[in-house]
């Protein structure tokens, strides 16, 4: 048997007892396998949701740079704030920086050697850093003081304690197999730092008045539950270091429990006697054929996360999505063993039984959901904004390296070129969003023996074709007659 250390055991228990992990999603779809709620994460008791003009740097590592995977952290955010609020309008700052320390942070920022635009004029910080400290054995205390030390920096240049979030980095996996030697000791025990760190960073929090999210700590019972099944599992990639695509869409979905993100994107419900309750969405022209068929026009205030592949991987083993991105259609007073097709906008988007219905399903993650499809071409573009904001902070890495391989002119250029690219991008998400959400669509839900094609029956559409077909001989009759007369 592996050898576990003892903080490890102690960690994995209290990750267990907080997230109640064991569990199975209902018929409405709302999940429990990342625990019963969202509030339970919420550490500081309150929402602290990114606000309308908010101009938001995240501070950090390599972890926050990201050049070795499709998607970031910070990236699944803004896919989440995009699609959520269409009429708010953020910018995200990709401000993390290779090999970077706290330490490196301050030389940047407090410094005169290297000047990065990119800090100007934010609104607000997210700061995770650690992770190369732990793997060079920096303390705990000198860790915490250079955070410090940064925030305070932070406060210099303009921001309040309650604009700046201090996160707990995400964890070493130092538990997966490959990690032991055959005698069951570690080869490397750098999460053991990490642990520390994430304890010093709440304590600091709490001091400084600032928020407080913690990524280590789910995120290590997130890897125990998928190293039950494979014990070389992970949610990094080969390093151990660095959090995978999945990794990070868990990172970003813990971010998201832990600032009071909201799960219901919109919903209807429509009771058995046709009154209709909605949030977050209008209904209007309600029609209903018995139990056979329903129809109305929906015109929802916000739109599903997009579901690219690493978020559906994430989803299909942890069940997060339902947890922020819910799009709730309930129907009462159908046949509870009938199936039926739910159509927007003529387009068949899945089947369901009336009693599947009748409990509520979420239509946000199906392919064929309008919303959906508008989410994911959002997304393409917010790939290509993580990608260039990649290319940007490659630059400035290489400038504050010893060999200094990028000039200060090279810098500003980088950032010129990433912020007009920046601006375009955010300017086509917001639009696609907003566009998006000012159009209404026909929802349909049909019995499996109805037989209706756009709105009618096929016997309304034959007996009507009938009649227009006499229509038609009566004239062609009529125009003959005239002409016998003439």
């Amino acid at each position: 048997m592996k050898k576990v250390k003892w903080k490890q055991y102690v960690l994995i228990l209290l990750c267990a007892a907080l997230l109640c992990a064991e569990g199975t999603v209902n018929a409405m779809g709302k999940g429990s396998g990342m625990g019963e709620g969202t509030d339970k994460w919420r550490i500081s008791g309150e929402e602290f949701l990114f606000e309308d003009k908010d101009i938001v740097g995240f501070i950090g590592d390599s972890i926050t740079h990201v050049e070795y995977t499709q998607i970031s952290y910070q990236e699944f955010l803004y896919n989440y704030y995009i699609t959520r609020f269409p009429q708010r309008e953020l910018e995200f700052r990709n401000l993390g920086t290779g090999s970077f320390t706290a330490e490196d942070v301050l030389k940047l920022y407090g410094g005169t050697e290297v000047y990065d635009a990119g800090l100007e004029g934010i609104t607000k910080a997210v700061i995770m850093l650690g992770m190369n400290e732990a793997l060079t054995g920096v303390d705990a205390k000198e860790y915490i003081g250079n955070i410090r030390a940064l925030t305070e920096l932070l406060e210099e240049k303009g921001l309040e304690s309650t604009d700046i979030i201090l996160v707990a980095p995400t964890p070493f996996d130092q538990t997966r197999t490959s990690n032991y030697q055959e005698d069951g000791q570690m080869n490397a025990h750098f999460d053991d730092l990490l642990t520390e760190y994430t304890s010093g960073l709440r304590i600091l929090a709490e001091e400084l008045g600032t928020y407080y999210i913690d990524l280590h700590t789910p995120l290590l019972w997130a890897t125990t539950m998928v190293q039950k099944e494979n014990g070389d599992a992970t949610l990094t990639i080969d390093d151990s270091v660095h959090p995978s695509g999945i990794g990070n869409v868990l990172a970003g979905y813990f971010f998201l429990c832990q600032q009071g993100a909201e799960e219901t994107v919109a919903s209807v419900r429509i009771s058995e006697t046709g009154n209709v309750v909605t949030e977050n969405a209008q209904v209007k022209s309600l029609k209903e054929r018995g139990n056979r068929y329903v129809r109305f026009s929906y015109q929802p205030a916000s739109l599903p996360m997009a579901v690219p592949l690493e978020v559906k991987a994430a989803d299909q083993s942890f069940g997060m999505l339902d947890e922020i991105s819910r799009e709730i259609l309930q129907v009462e007073g159908l046949d509870w063993d009938t199936v039926y097709e739910v159509h927007m906008d003529h387009v068949l988007v899945e089947k369901f039984t009336g009693a599947e219905l009748a409990q509520g399903v979420n239509l946000a993650s199906y392919d064929w959901n309008p919303g959906q499809t508008a989410a994911k071409d959002i997304e393409v573009l917010n790939q290509e904004w993580h990608k260039i904001s990649a290319n940007y902070r490659a630059v400035l890495r290489e400038a504050t390296r010893e060999e200094k391989t990028a000039t200060q002119e090279e810098i500003d250029a980088a950032y010129g070129k990433w912020e007009e690219n920046s601006k375009e991008l955010r300017t086509q998400m917001y639009e696609k969003a907003q566009s998006s959400v000012e159009k209404a669509y026909l929802v349909e839900i049909i019995s499996e023996d109805a037989h209706v094609w756009r709105g009618q029956e096929l016997w309304q559409w034959a007996l009507e074709g009938a009649a227009a077909l006499l229509l038609l001989s009566a004239l062609v009759l009529v125009r003959r007659r005239r002409r016998k007369v003439k």
